[in-house]
């Protein structure tokens, strides 16, 4: 009789737990980052893990690159680009896409490159290192906590 009621309140305890599991405000990491160093015309893929009570996160990403080079840090524009539709779903993953250049979400986009002293004419470029910081809104306006990369190099 003990064994049961010790199964019973350790059901209970987990169902509690898992009760609060999921909030309004989506809840955002990041499961991977590749490569974590983009080569010349290259694409980075970072994929979210999200969760969100209501399961409706399909309004924005929000994009913070943050050029963390010594000689030159910079934080470009804010990159804010729609979620594509998707059924309510109370978790997930969302994979984010950032190519070199030339689209929306580029990785070089706005931000100069460092030329290297004394590397010749043209000279060479130093390669960038950015960190990415993610934010998420749902359709009701909600915004999720901010998720941030390690350094990501870009080479130039």
């Amino acid at each position: 009789m003990k064994r049961i009621i010790a199964i019973t309140l350790l059901a209970a305890v987990i169902v509690a737990c898992n009760k609060d599991k999921f909030q309004t405000k989506p809840q955002i990491k990041i499961k991977s980052v590749t490569p974590n160093i983009v080569p010349v015309n290259g694409t980075l893929s970072v994929i979210l893990q999200f969760t969100d009570k209501e399961g409706d996160v399909s309004d924005s990403i929000i994009v913070v690159r943050e050029r963390t080079n010594q000689k030159s840090p910079i934080t470009p524009a804010i990159i804010k680009t729609p979620i594509p539709s998707f059924p309510n779903t109370t978790e997930g993953e969302i994979q984010v896409y950032m190519p070199y250049q030339t689209s929306q979400t580029a990785l070089i986009a706005g931000i100069p490159s460092i030329p290297i002293p004394g590397t010749g004419n043209p000279p060479e470029k130093e390669p960038d290192t950015l960190s990415l910081k993610f934010v998420v809104r749902d359709k009701a306006g909600n915004k999720s906590d901010t998720a941030v990369t390690s350094v990501i190099v870009i080479r130039q």
